[in-house]
């Protein structure tokens, strides 16, 4: 389903159907109280933003720093802070969306279905890149003997390894 048709729609939409629900809401609990509600959702918002803001951070430094891509976490991150903003927002539709989007199974729904369309590739130079034990591993095109006794250790002897006691003789 492409969205772009519906796009002009939704964008005049919603705006009127948030303002329909505010006066309707207003009129059976009173202008305070509705002012009270928006607020209340406003600041629950902030403070998702803020908890789930820096809890995000740190499992997404926790994952690039164990050698993972952090594709789910940055997902799931997103929704929650997509339904932060939603709390922000005035309005009762944009409160009830992102207390959908808080609710576990459907934010796993919702992010099941954005991964499925999307493709995410990584390139890398691939020029030396070390792996895990400490070993660059370079192919024969990216690398050249210089046997020219340019080297200021061309001249010495190799060291041999030490054996299991540690001597080098």
């Amino acid at each position: 389903m492409r969205l772009s048709p519906y796009l002009p729609f939704l964008l005049i939409a919603w705006p009127i159907a948030e303002i329909a629900t505010l006066v309707w809401v207003g009129g059976h609990l009173g202008v305070i109280n509705t002012v009270g509600l928006v607020l209340l959702a406003a600041f629950g918002g902030l403070a998702l933003f803020r908890y789930v803001g820096f809890g995000l951070l740190r499992r997404v430094q926790g994952e690039l720093t164990g050698g993972r891509m952090p594709s789910g976490t940055l997902l799931e991150g997103f929704v929650v802070l997509l339904a932060g903003v939603l709390l922000i927002l005035p309005g009762f539709l944009s409160d009830v969306l992102a207390f959908l989007l808080l609710f576990a199974p459907i934010r796993r729904l919702i992010i099941g279905a954005v991964a499925a369309r999307v493709t995410v590739s990584t390139a890398t130079s691939g020029y030396g890149r070390p792996k895990e034990d400490g070993v660059v591993d370079l192919d024969e095109n990216e690398w050249e003997s210089r046997g020219n006794g340019d080297s200021p250790w061309s001249d010495h002897t190799p060291i041999p390894p030490p054996d299991r006691d540690g001597d080098r003789s």
